[in-house]
């Protein structure tokens, strides 16, 4: 794509604002629910690794009930340098909507 191509696609974007019924406002509403919970329950699991990860000190496994812990490690071996060739100029549709509320 040249960048007289690019030029026309972002100008037909900021052209119109397609005004969509409000019935599909609960979708948007339930995706920034569900945001926030994906969010909170990220802190959680974090702070609860964190916990797990004290009570383990040094060790790399652990048993806690009906838990087997492992806390391993990764080995990465060495690699040579690598030059990465250059890439075309091009557009590509976003995987999902960005949503705010106004």
């Amino acid at each position: 794509m040249n960048m007289n191509t690019l030029k026309k696609i972002t100008e037909n974007q900021s052209e119109d604002i397609k005004q969509i019924d409000g019935t599909f406002e609960i979708y948007a509403d339930q995706i920034m629910e569900c945001d926030r919970v994906i969010k909170d329950a990220k802190i959680h699991k974090d702070l609860c690794m964190e916990k797990l990860k004290e009570a383990m000190g040094n060790h790399t496994t652990a048993r806690v009930s009906n838990f087997y812990l492992d806390w391993g490690f990764i080995s990465y071996k060495a690699q040579p340098e690598k030059i990465v060739p250059a890439k075309e100029a091009r557009t590509v549709r976003k995987k999902s909507i960005k949503i705010r509320k106004i």
